[in-house]
């Protein structure tokens, strides 16, 4: 038993919402980031926002091949 399921059924059903509200804009940020949206604004250093959006959309690949790769897996 976790410490989630716990959780009151509303408290639970707001803690889900909240993260898929979350995990939406973070999808987007980084869809504006590889279409460049953030570029061509030099007063507020684009390009350094887009050079570090794409690092952090590198390091979060990284991580979730890392957790996937020792994860056990049914085919072995």
């Amino acid at each position: 038993m976790t410490a989630r399921s716990s959780l009151p059924t509303p408290v639970r059903v707001v803690m889900r919402l909240l993260s898929a509200v979350v995990w939406t804009v973070l999808g987007l940020l980084a869809y504006f980031v590889c279409q460049g949206m953030f570029g061509g604004y030099a007063q507020i250093h684009s390009q350094l926002l887009t050079t570090l959006g794409m690092i952090a959309i590198a390091l979060i690949g990284g991580i979730a091949w890392i957790v996937d790769e020792r994860r056990p897996h049914d085919d072995e």
